[in-house]
């Protein structure tokens, strides 16, 4: 497969070329473009038909947000990760599409996981990401002598209680004697996220997302649990609904 054609667009030339050094890094990728004005990325883009691009919010003459709907006007519709300081446009970011949402500052192992991401919807086949897919489909848990299999699609979340925590799945709650973090680490990274620091989600469970005060959010699960989702927690869980 050929490489995919990448533009960066970022007004921050320090971020810009702190962007460009790990996209070089990365074999699948070729970057076609990059940009210090969202004006001079909007007319080249036609042009370079760009499948992947990383693209800050805050520019001035022209949001990213404004960029993007600009491409999509003229036929231009590649998969864009934003790349931003701005905490307060997740919400945003779920109704264009995007990819991944990474938060400045952030480093490479965050960055690879969007890219990685990207590159999976894209089509690329991502090696390194292979190397460390969960092939876990159960979760076995000892409870008054007996053991009971849980399949984790039916976990639907987890929270920590002292030196426990609590699974509910299926209805009930499975109380284990062991450390949030250690759970999930026996969990699938593609379905379980971290929404605060005492709670894991299955984002298969979501059903709605309601914005709350000061960057917090509010998940509501399809059986009608209502957890909190911190604002600290927040961009962990762009990547799952984006």
């Amino acid at each position: 497969m050929s490489a995919i054609s990448t533009v960066v667009v970022d007004d921050e030339p320090l971020a810009l070329r702190r962007v460009l050094r790990y996209l070089a890094a990365d074999p699948d990728l070729e970057v076609t473009g990059s940009f210090t004005s969202a004006l001079k990325a909007r007319a080249a883009a036609p042009a370079l038909a760009p499948r992947l691009m990383l693209l800050d919010i805050q520019m001035p003459e022209l949001d990213g947000f404004e960029l993007v709907a600009a491409l999509k006007a003229s036929g231009v519709q590649p998969y864009v990760i934003f790349v931003t300081a701005c905490l307060d446009r997740t919400l945003d970011a779920f109704g264009v599409g995007a990819v991944d949402y990474l938060l400045k500052p952030f480093d490479e192992e965050r960055f690879t996981r969007a890219i990685t991401r990207a590159k999976a919807l894209i089509g690329a086949p991502p090696a390194a990401a292979a190397a460390g897919t969960h092939s876990r489909s159960r979760l076995l848990l000892s409870e008054r002598g007996k053991v009971v299999v849980l399949a984790l699609k039916d976990i639907e979340f987890v929270q920590a209680d002292a030196k426990h925590v609590r699974i509910f799945a299926g209805g009930r709650c499975y109380t284990q004697r062991q450390s949030l973090s250690q759970l999930e680490e026996r969990l699938d990274p593609g379905s379980f996220v971290r929404v605060h620091r005492s709670t894991l989600v299955n984002v298969e469970h979501i059903a709605e997302l309601h914005p709350m005060f000061h960057g917090d959010c509010e998940l509501v699960l399809r059986r009608g649990t209502r957890l909190a989702v911190s604002r600290r927690f927040r961009e962990r869980l762009a990547p799952f609904l984006l």
